[in-house]
């Protein structure tokens, strides 16, 4: 089973590392590669897309900031939304009915990463935020899906508050920030995919593409979670 990642969590070399690692291991791997050819060349497609964007090295610290909070957002988005779809499969009744009116809110503002672009996105969840703080709060707390949906209306207000510091709309060319979303939605289908045949049929070929992809992921997981210690430990001791 491939290990989880939230994207929200690497910087911009790091997502640029782990995409380049990832079409390594596909294309060096034995398993019958029609299966994952439209995923995997997705994933390259985007990735010559953000490669593009990161070499210009216009990643100023500001648009770093901004760029990990579109993630951190997209992170919150799916968190909430997976929420309240597994809630409609609940045996209780009541949270199936609760679920499934409010999933039919979220699918009338659905976006797709891949085809309706960063900009749609960027439009299209205040959009929903606002019509889910105005008229569905209630069907929210009834839910017990207010932590998730605080999460997500938080991570919106911290990106709105960065879209207001300077030179952050001097960038006319496409940037960092509207490829990076692209990239991370074809890596988060691509293993979907990969990790659903494995589960179907766990063959020693797709052990293979399992296992290495689980070694890039855990690298990136401790890193990560040695900084966020390095930070407490700091915190505390100042």
């Amino acid at each position: 089973m491939l290990k989880s990642l939230n994207f929200s969590q690497l910087l911009s070399f790091d997502l640029y590392d782990l995409a380049k690692v990832t079409l390594q291991i596909y294309d060096h791997c034995p398993v019958n590669k029609c299966e994952f050819q439209s995923f995997v060349e997705d994933v390259r497609e985007s990735l010559d897309s953000y490669e593009l964007t990161f070499q210009r090295r216009v990643i100023s610290c500001v648009m770093e900031r901004k760029t990990l909070q579109a993630s951190k957002r997209d992170e919150a988005y799916i968190a909430f939304y997976r929420f309240v779809e597994a809630s409609c499969h609940r045996a209780s009744k009541r949270h199936s009915v609760l679920g499934a009116e409010l999933l039919s809110v979220l699918q009338k503002h659905a976006w797709h990463t891949k085809s309706d672009g960063y900009q749609r996105q960027s439009t299209c969840l205040p959009i929903l935020i606002r019509e889910l703080e105005l008229h569905h709060i209630e069907l929210i707390e009834q839910l017990g899906a207010s932590d998730w949906f605080d999460e997500l209306a938080r991570a919106q207000n911290e990106f709105d508050d960065l879209s207001d510091e300077k030179k952050i709309g001097a960038f006319k060319e496409i940037s960092v920030r509207e490829t990076r979303p692209l990239l991370e939605s074809s890596l988060r289908s691509l293993f979907w995919i990969t990790d659903r045949l494995y589960q179907s049929a766990p063959t020693e070929e797709l052990g293979y593409v399992v296992h290495n992809l689980n070694n890039v992921v855990r690298k990136l997981t401790n890193r990560v979670e040695k900084e966020v210690c390095t930070e407490v430990f700091t915190g505390v001791g100042s």
